[in-house]
């Protein structure tokens, strides 16, 4: 798995790692090279956990001198991924900028699916609906939706604004509580 993988997996991961499912965490800890169990998992669920994994493929495993190494197949990195653009969130700033950001985008015919996956993403992440094909949030964002518009193959189709004013911005402000 590339550097800027695991990167994005380590950031996205570590703030709320202790609320992730088991197969979850174990899959992530293959990715990143950290440890694969937390202490207050007993061995039983551990290897039902790593049994599932394998069974489904998304792990490898290997014996070498007494000792189990595991490997993420293509399924599972494509799962970890599915598993990441389910847990990414926005962070909120508790005082906000003042600035809004706003992501446009015009996605080909060809991209029907992608083009809802996206914009029901972007409802998922709490943005407002400004226009048609344009989406408004009050905190950065960039990152996040970089990743997602990745994940659905869309980025060179996706624009992320910051914008300073907007006319009649009191129907938006309404919606995020600002």
């Amino acid at each position: 798995m590339k550097n800027k993988d695991v990167l994005e997996y380590r950031e996205l991961f570590l703030s709320r790692n202790k609320k992730l499912h088991l197969a979850k965490r174990i899959l992530y800890g293959i990715a990143t090279g950290e440890a694969l169990f937390p202490q207050f998992y007993s061995r039983r669920q551990e290897a039902q956990a790593l049994y599932g994994l394998r069974r489904y493929k998304f792990i490898r495993h290997t014996r070498k001198d007494d000792e189990n190494f595991y490997s993420l197949t293509a399924k599972g990195k494509n799962r970890l991924r599915h598993i990441i653009i389910d847990e990414i969130k926005i962070k909120n700033s508790k005082k906000w900028d003042g600035e809004w950001w706003l992501v446009i985008y015009d996605l080909p015919i060809r991209f029907k699916k992608a083009r809802d996956a996206f914009r029901f993403k972007l409802r998922d992440l709490g943005f407002f609906q400004f226009q048609k094909s344009a989406w408004i949030y009050p905190y950065p964002c960039e990152g996040e939706i970089l990743l997602v518009a990745n994940f659905f193959g869309v980025r060179k189709y996706i624009e992320i604004l910051k914008v300073d004013k907007i006319l009649d911005d009191k129907k938006i402000r309404d919606h995020f509580g600002l």
